[in-house]
């Protein structure tokens, strides 16, 4: 009886247009019947002449997530191996489609009411970006193939098909009267598919066609340098690269080749965003009403204050034609980090090398204006109503373009090729040769540097206020913060002028503030962690100027939500708020950065609070640890970066300082023990504070009823009073099971709380800087330590300036090391050096680094402890004389310390040289990285741009699908519907 009943996946195909309109009808045949999608990749070889099956291609979809659900990476892959002829006939037929419709009279307004034109343009941008997509992995995984060895170079011509159709340029000929023939030298499999040309170069030519190809141009036959050639009437163009040998001109002039798909699919794409009535209002158009290709900044900002006007549809055009953009720039997703910088982008070295003048300034000023025009501005009071995101979409979709602005705007100006000398350069006499890297390099005027700066501020108090608002979800999240953060830092590192204005502009302090809020609210997510180790970049470039640490000695005027306030200046809620992401377990690549702020500010900084000052001395503390220190190469670099924080404050600002001199007499153990620290006595410590730690775990064990605990829960409670910092194997719980204080070990740890970082840290990376020319020598700045023979012998008596009597204070220290444990009182049994060697060669620290007495011996006679340990030996015992270093100090301790001189007894003071954020190869890829991955994350969550398709710049970690919609995804693929 029910046999014959359709099945519920075929339901809707069963019961049709009763059901659903007639385009849901179409596409849902176009998805399932054999005249749609599927026929594109069977043994069928579809004729260009079949107009209506291509015309399906765009003018079926209203919209790009239509597309995305029709046609699927399958779809395309199974076409580019079954059928690839099909699949360059649907490229060029959509290419060709485009560069028809932009150059038409009638383009974007449609004649007649069964025709859209700016929906048929924007279909061609769409399916030809979701091909796009497929076609560049296809090639990626080529290259791969030939890099393994799977298959010879020889070979790759013949199976590439970007090769063959996107990039292949095709010659011009001549005729012997020097007039062009308008035919094209083609392969004879090409002569019934590659029709582009015809109708541009037939007859007449509107002034939509010149401008067309105005921007394309006729670029050299080498794919790996594309140039373009002038425009007629410009002379003196200082972004079209010059040729020196007059023989090579002449060569060329003789061969002209037609640009390539690729190229002319760009071209098309920059006039499409300035194109009147589809992109920029009617308004815009030139004396003559062709004339619909106009170069217009799209708003009011920098270097414009006229507002040209826009729409909601306007706006929604300009980021269908960035995200294709964005598609057709994208070949560096599938490059390894590697081949980055050897692989070729031939979009994107147009886009920022090749571009005339005025285009790239009209680019440039309306994605930043775009990208920085406040959200009122544009949508009035009632943009800033809570809760109006769920009534209204027309924020959400401005906020879109506003991504997709910045996105493509920071691409262009992260392009550069390794190097790359002035020589032949386009921009001439050694300047960037990306051409917008230059541009916003040369931004002056005021005008601009406050439009700027306003804006980027303004998205920052907007995503503050959205995290730590009082009414949850009242606003939606800014989901362009980290593209935000990145163009501050290009315009700080960029534009001299840029980064003085906004210190002597006073907002410098906001700025660092917003900086600190967002690290610590993200700090626990590792999602975010890319954008904390940007921000500590970004931290330590502004750190390295002067007025910028002179204004952290104000008091913040900005709201910092109560869980992260601080007591004092901006410098003690910078060292506090560091001291919180320090202590954060999987930060480490952070540390480098963040403790060189800390040093480049320390010369300038003054009154710094008890918070603080304790918070410093507890990050020493917690770096100096054996298990820290010799766990990674890098990590006496840390140390290091705070000795020399506390040297500037002693030879700067000790009277200045009075709380952080008396933190460094309380901690004056720890420095004396680093003076004298080996590798024996490091790997003693450590295997001493793990028998410590199994014999609190066993006594725990045994005081709460045999309660047994795993190594890594007894690992995480370690941790965990590492961070409050506590000494784990020392507590003292009473019989209610609450915290003893009142034992004298209880009273020192409560009065200086030596947080000690875990072994199971991860290691640390090396810093990304290295010091200036003019920097002095870091004793540390070598990756391997040198051999023994090569270590540098100790100074002579008399060079550091210092009597016989200082010297002896240095390091005089009882090198008896006490084997007690001054919490119980036992003795722990003395271990061998053989074993403690034997532990040392089995590695230390999760990585497995194995330390020697040479490594040690190489950075330990480096460290600059020696002012603090004169300081010590000098102002220790007048404390004394008044106060024992207990609780906190008195009036006349205070007294003491504002009216001490050390400047008779200590070496002479080093020079104040900054250690500035030096670019490296490695930090470049590593920034690539982090701006695509948030591309390709904005193309997943949007319309899956990026779904299926495997990238090699970075990995992809798919998380798990947790709660009701992965119980409604199981559901629906029980029943047959995904």
């Amino acid at each position: 009886m029910f046999k014959n009943l359709p099945t519920f996946k075929s339901l809707p195909q069963a019961i049709g247009l009763p059901f659903l309109s007639t385009q849901e009808d179409a596409q849902l045949k176009f998805k399932s019947s054999p005249g749609g999608i599927k026929r594109l990749y069977s043994d069928e070889v579809i004729p260009s002449s079949d107009v209506l099956y291509w015309s399906q291609y765009y003018s079926l979809f209203n919209s790009s997530a239509d597309v995305y659900s029709l046609i699927s990476v399958q779809d395309v892959r199974q076409t580019l191996t079954n059928q690839p002829t099909n699949l360059s006939t649907l490229i060029l037929t959509l290419s060709h489609h485009l560069f028809t419709l932009l150059p038409s009279p009638d383009f974007p307004h449609s004649p007649s009411p069964q025709q859209d034109l700016s929906k048929e343009a924007l279909n061609c941008l769409r399916v030809l970006g979701r091909l796009l997509v497929v076609i560049y992995e296809y090639e990626a995984d080529l290259k791969e193939k030939v890099d393994h060895g799977i298959i010879p170079q020889n070979e790759v011509d013949e199976q590439s098909f970007a090769k063959k159709w996107l990039y292949n340029r095709s010659l011009i000929e001549k005729h012997q009267d020097g007039e062009e023939d308008g035919s094209i030298i083609q392969n004879e499999e090409e002569n019934d598919q590659f029709k582009i040309e015809d109708s541009d170069s037939e007859g007449e030519e509107d002034e939509g066609v010149r401008a067309f190809k105005a921007t394309v141009g006729h670029p050299a036959p080498t794919p790996s340098a594309p140039t373009t050639k002038k425009e007629e009437g410009i002379t003196d163009d200082p972004l079209t690269q010059s040729q020196t040998d007059e023989a090579q001109e002449e060569a060329e002039e003789e061969k002209e080749y037609m640009p390539c798909l690729i190229e002319r699919l760009f071209s098309c794409t920059i006039d499409l965003l300035f194109c009147a009535g589809f992109t920029v209002p009617d308004s815009v158009r030139g004396p003559n009403v062709t004339e619909k290709i106009n170069y217009v900044i799209w708003e009011k900002g920098v270097g414009s204050t006229v507002n040209v006007g826009s729409t909601a549809e306007l706006d929604r055009n300009k980021t269908e034609v960035l995200r294709f953009l964005l598609i057709l720039l994208s070949t560096t997703i599938y490059t390894p980090p590697h081949a980055l910088f050897t692989t070729p982008n031939l979009p994107l070295e147009i886009l920022t090398h090749s571009l005339e003048r005025r285009l790239v300034l009209s680019l440039l000023c309306s994605f930043l204006n775009t990208s920085l025009t406040p959200l009122k501005a544009s949508f009035g009071i009632s943009g800033q109503i809570p809760y109006n995101h769920l009534i209204s979409k027309a924020a959400e979709e401005r906020r879109t373009l506003v991504r997709a602005s910045l996105m493509v705007l920071l691409v262009a100006l992260d392009h550069r090729v390794e190097n790359q000398t002035s020589t032949g350069s386009v921009m001439g006499e050694g300047k960037e040769e990306n051409a917008f890297r230059y541009f916003i390099s040369k931004l002056h005027r005021k005008e601009d540097f406050s439009f700027l700066l306003d804006g980027i501020i303004g998205i920052l108090q907007e995503h503050n206020a959205v995290t730590n608002g009082y009414l949850p979800g009242s606003k939606r999240p800014i989901p362009y913060i980290l593209e935000t953060y990145i163009l501050l830092w290009r315009l700080v590192d960029l534009n001299k002028r840029f980064r003085q204005y906004l210190l002597d502009s006073g907002k410098a302090l906001d700025v660092v503030c917003y900086i600190l809020v967002t690290c610590l609210d993200l700090k626990d997510d590792p999602a975010h962690h890319g954008l904390l180790r940007l921000l500590s970049y970004l931290l330590q470039t502004l750190s390295a100027d002067k007025a910028f640490a002179v204004s952290l000695n104000q008091t913040i005027r900005m709201a910092i939500p109560s869980k992260w306030a601080v007591a004092g200046t901006a410098a003690d809620f910078l060292i506090v708020s560091i001291y919180s992401i320090a202590t954060t377990p999987g930060l480490n690549p952070l540390f480098p950065a963040l403790t060189i702020s800390i040093s480049n500010i320390a010369p300038y900084l003054v009154n710094i609070g008890v918070q603080a000052s304790t918070r410093l001395l507890q990050l020493f503390k917690a770096f100096s640890a054996p298990n820290f220190l010799l766990a990674d190469e890098g990590h006496p670099r840390l140390v290091y970066y705070l000795l020399e924080t506390f040297n500037s404050i002693l030879y700067f600002q000790l009277n200045e300082n009075p709380n952080l001199v008396y933190a460094i007499l309380r901690s004056h153990q720890d420095f004396q023990t680093l003076a004298t620290f080996t590798l024996v006595s490091g790997l003693r410590d450590i295997q001493r504070r793990k028998a410590l730690r199994a014999a609190a775990a066993e006594r725990n064990a045994n005081a709460r009823g045999g309660l047994n605990r795993t190594p890594s829960e007894t690992d995480m409670l370690a941790e965990k009073a590492a961070l409050l910092g506590r000494d784990p194997e020392g507590d003292h719980d009473n019989e209610n099971g609450e915290r003893d204080t009142s034992s004298p070990s209880s009273q020192r740890r409560v009065l200086s709380p030596p947080p000690t970082i875990p072994e199971e840290t991860p290691s640390l990376t090396q810093p990304l800087t290295t010091p200036g020319p003019d920097s002095v020598s870091d004793p540390l700045a070598q990756s391997t330590p040198p051999p023994t023979s090569d270590l540098p012998s100790p100074p002579p008596s008399g060079q550091n300036g210092l009597s016989e009597k200082q010297r002896g204070k240095l390091r005089a220290v009882d090198n008896d090391q006490s084997t007690t444990d001054g919490s119980n009182g036992h003795a722990q049994p003395e271990i061998p050096d053989e074993e403690l060697m034997r532990v040392a060669q089995a590695g230390v620290g999760p990585n497995g680094y194995v330390p020697t007495q040479e490594w040690v011996s190489s950075w330990q006679k480096g460290l600059p402890l020696d002012p603090v340990l004169v300081a010590i030996s000098e102002l220790l015992p007048k404390i004394q004389e008044n106060q024992q270093l207990t609780g906190a100090p008195s009036s006349k301790v205070f007294n003491i310390l504002k009216g001490v001189s050390l400047s008779e007894v200590l070496p002479p003071s080093p020079p104040i040289v900054p250690r500035r954020f030096q670019w490296s190869s490695a930090s470049c890829v590593w920034l690539t990285s982090l701006l695509w991955g948030d591309i390709y994350v904005a193309g997943l969550t949007s319309d899956g741009v990026w779904r299926d398709a495997t990238v090699r710049l970075f990995g992809v970690k798919q998380a798990p699908v947790k709660g009701r919609s992965a119980q409604v995804g199981r559901f629906l693929k029980t029943i047959g519907v995904v």
